[in-house]
């Protein structure tokens, strides 16, 4: 196989990995780089690779995504396969005394009066501006074989984190469920409308993130939680599944108690990012591996951030030959690129999988 040709970006090898089908080589896979190690890599100042970071503007509502052309330098220095951006939040929003709007993200809609006088996502503010880039997006990846990623879905996180506050939605489960149950539908009804877009632009993979666990397990009741989130998150699959295309999920913590019974059955093709401090991820491979598509895994409290590049090569070279035979593997870290990971360390990690993450 050309050396060269296993470091370009290539959408078919990461669809091809999701879908249980062996590519050329493993491939790699960071929701985002932050700002730092881009000017590493590009030598200028481009931000970070994932909006949300920094933040969205009451002006907009909307965190404009990094420029399409800086994002496809940084995919052909790293391999990645996909570029993309999110709508990972829920833009609600209220009105201040003097009549201007705001995004809530103070834990403000304690009761339905609250959720009430909210000003609930529109096409307008929210979803023309999405659309616009999706267009710029797929525009400048036109005759390359760089595919588009969507990240999206966050309805538990986006109640507990922003709209509801974390004690408040979730004691609302108990103490008043038609609010919390209209918290999340509000969520998936702005997810939906984005999904629909996104779908429309050519979605090389749809990825549904929603923190659910911690690293001790999920943050609510299994029982309970299925019963909320599970059908939820199936009303926003179901569009991508209908479409034919392929679905990875993401929550940090302790994933590994609701596989069998939540994961598996949300019917997703791959999940992220399998975080070493809670779960097994060997484990992990063994019952499922066949069945989905695993994503993560390299911690980045670990050699990646504090050790040297030949320490980084080791955990990536074990991880390589434990997680690929038989495919349905993706080299990502727990996390993402983060500022205090020197890029040296970022080089080490794939140069290890373009050494050993060879089919």
């Amino acid at each position: 196989m050309n050396p060269e040709k296993l470091r370009k970006p290539n959408k078919e090898r990461l669809v091809q990995t999701m879908l249980g089908e062996i590519p050329d080589r493993v491939p790699h896979f960071e929701v985002a780089i932050e700002d730092k190690v881009v000017k590493a890599i590009l030598g200028r100042d481009a931000g970070s690779t994932l909006a949300a970071s920094r933040g969205a503007s009451d002006d907009t509502f909307f965190a404009p995504p990094m420029d399409p052309y800086d994002y496809i330098d940084i995919v052909n220095y790293t391999g990645q396969d996909v570029i993309g951006f999110e709508s990972i939040w829920v833009p609600a929003k209220y009105k201040d005394d003097k009549g201007d709007l705001h995004i809530i993200n103070d834990g403000r809609i304690k009761t339905m009066d609250d959720l009430e006088k909210v000003i609930k996502p529109d096409w307008e503010l929210d979803l023309a501006p999405r659309k616009k880039y999706f267009d710029i997006y797929k525009k400048a990846i036109e005759g390359t074989d760089i595919g588009l990623f969507y990240l999206t879905g966050a309805l538990f996180q986006s109640s507990y984190q922003f709209l509801g506050g974390f004690n408040d939605f979730f004691l609302s489960i108990y103490a008043d469920r038609e609010l919390a149950e209209a918290l999340l539908d509000m969520c998936v009804d702005f997810y939906l409308h984005a999904i629909d877009i996104a779908l429309d632009a050519g979605l090389t993979f749809l990825f549904l993130a929603d923190d659910v666990c911690f690293k001790q397990g999920t943050f609510l009741d299994p029982v309970l939680f299925k019963e909320l989130w599970l059908p939820r998150m199936q009303k926003l699959i179901k569009p991508a599944k209908e479409a034919g295309v392929p679905i990875m999920f993401h929550s940090c913590g302790k994933v590994m108690d609701i596989f069998q019974d939540i994961i598996m059955e949300l019917d997703v093709d791959a999940i992220n990012p399998i975080e070493p401090y809670s779960n097994d991820i060997y484990e992990i491979k063994r019952k499922y591996g066949d069945k989905i598509t695993i994503s993560g895994n390299i911690d980045i409290a670990g050699p990646l951030a504090f050790g040297t590049p030949e320490e980084v090569e080791a955990e990536v070279k074990e991880h390589l030959e434990k997680l690929m035979v038989g495919g349905r593997y993706i080299l990502s870290t727990n996390h993402s690129i983060m500022n205090d990971i020197p890029l040296r360390n970022y080089d080490a990690m794939l140069n290890a999988l373009y050494k050993y993450g060879v089919y």
